[in-house]
């Protein structure tokens, strides 16, 4: 379920180095349910430095599971978890981004990520308490590092109704490809409503409606997200930084299901059919259990033991699935220790998941919904839900030798899950290239099912977490079937 919290703070105030920004200006903006309840706040501000100047955004807010009553105010009996996010963008007395520093804080755990930008590189360095690890990321001509900002304050939607740019995105630690189009002509007060969609390749990350104001800076953005949709809008400070009720995380992460699907469904064949939001329309990964079906408007999904293609098995596809990364720190010397005894074993590669999926389940005593960590962070922290059960046995298949890859969508429980029951919730399991097939393994539920829905196939990283969250809340289930029963 940590796709939902994990976007919460990634969206920020969609803000970002606009260009005339007087030094020591500071905008707010209040972070809101769709209803209107306050859950964070953000801010943008200035600072004037002897080498330009730079732009900090920042934003926060406390989020608490399903304790105490909708009304019970943070920080008074409330148990809550802080979430912070302060980036940085250091900039020359031309306006060129020379660097950008970020640091995330979720209660006492931090993450830090340093971008240098040199020429058409970008040198990333992220760092935990447990580990540091930098990579080098090419940057197209004309990328933008302010999201847009810079285009939108000269925007004529008249004449030009469409903008398209890349973007580097400190977070994701990559660049994205962003698409803004104009929703119609300005309204009465000049603020103009459009539609901003970021890709990576080919594959759509999230849709957001913005509403540009006539002085070409964004006023209000509409994140759609599984369950609910988060508004982040402008406001005064004292607006911004007042006192809000706990924001109860779980029950908003969950959707109750067209209808109860009996247990032997669960384990035979399923189909479902999804529209899609207008202008939304994106492709649905295909694995080795999962085949879609795409017409105008909608998306047919099967999933049984052998329904999908699977993903590709080319050399290049299965080397890079076996590729250290930040998230899968398959080459560390902690996971190369539980992992190697395994690989050594003569048995199948099926079986070899199966035994480190055993051995990696002590390292997941504790149940924690907060914040999005790593393989090795999961290992020191001995603590996470299924995005860290996913990322872990990930890491731990490719110091074994075995491809694999990081699934994020959905799953559905029948039972009762933090008081909800009959409902599909954010979830994230392994897939592995194991015995010639892409096969799939769920640590954090034991078994995979035909109610595991994929909407992206990643590393284990936050921005594909945040991404199949994002796609998720574009989705509107039609209608569901069972097409075969268990035997």
């Amino acid at each position: 379920m940590k796709s939902f919290l994990s976007g919460l703070l990634a969206l920020g105030a969609a803000t970002a180095a606009a260009a005339d920004v007087p030094a020591g200006a500071v905008r707010w903006y209040v972070i809101a349910t769709e209803s209107g309840t306050p859950i964070g706040h953000a801010s943008e501000e200035v600072i004037a430095t002897r080498e330009g100047r730079d732009v900090v955004d920042s934003q926060e807010m406390d989020v608490g599971e399903q304790v105490g009553p909708p009304t019970q105010i943070i920080g008074i009996g409330a148990p809550s978890t802080h979430l912070s996010s302060r980036t940085i963008f250091h900039q020359d007395r031309d306006g060129r981004t020379v660097s950008i520093e970020t640091l995330n804080q979720t209660g006492r755990d931090w993450s830090r990520v340093d971008a240098r930008i040199e020429g058409n590189k970008a040198a990333v360095t992220r760092e935990t308490a447990v580990e540091k690890r930098g990579q080098t990321i090419d940057l197209p001509p004309a990328v933008r590092f302010d999201d847009g900002d810079g285009l939108l304050e000269s925007w004529d939607a008249a004449k030009t109704p469409r903008l398209e740019f890349d973007s580097f995105d400190i977070d994701a630690m990559a660049v994205e490809h962003v698409v803004i189009e104009a929703l119609g002509p300005a309204d009465a007060e000049g603020g103009t409503q459009a539609l901003r969609k970021r890709f990576t390749g080919n594959m759509m990350l999230n849709a957001t409606q913005i509403l540009v104001g006539r002085d070409g800076h964004i006023v209000e953005a509409r994140h759609p997200m599984f369950g609910t949709v988060l508004v982040i809008r402008t406001a005064d400070r004292d607006t911004a930084l007042a006192l809000h009720p706990a924001y109860r995380l779980l029950p908003n992460a969950m959707t109750k299901s067209l209808y109860r699907i009996p247990q032997p469904a669960t384990l035979g064949h399923m189909r479902y059919r999804f529209a899609f939001q207008s202008g939304t329309q994106f492709a649905l990964p295909q694995t080795g259990e999962q085949r879609v079906t795409p017409e105008k408007g909608f998306a047919t999904v099967d999933i049984c033991a052998d329904c999908g293609p699977g993903l590709a098995t080319d050399k290049a596809t299965l080397a890079d699935a076996l590729k250290p990364t930040a998230w899968l720190q398959s080459d560390a010397p902690q996971l190369k220790a539980i992992a190697e005894p395994v690989a050594k074993l003569n048995i199948s590669d099926s079986e070899k998941m199966r035994m480190l999926r055993d051995k990696a389940r002590p390292y997941l005593s504790k149940i924690d919904f907060t914040g999005h960590y790593s393989a090795l962070e999961t290992l020191a922290r001995r603590a996470g839900d299924c995005t860290e059960a996913s990322v872990l046995l990930a890491a731990l298949g490719r110091a074994a030798g075995i491809p694999t890859r990081v699934v994020n969508g959905l799953v559905y429980s029948r039972e009762s899950y933090h008081g909800v029951a009959n409902a599909w919730m954010p979830h994230s399991w392994t897939l592995a290239f194991a015995d010639g097939k892409w096969r799939s393994f769920d640590l954090a539920l034991d078994n995979f099912d035909s109610t595991h829905i994929a909407l992206t196939v990643g590393d284990g990283d936050e921005g594909s977490v945040l991404a199949a969250s994002q796609l998720a809340g574009l989705l509107k289930w039609d209608s569901m079937a069972e097409v075969r029963t268990a035997p």
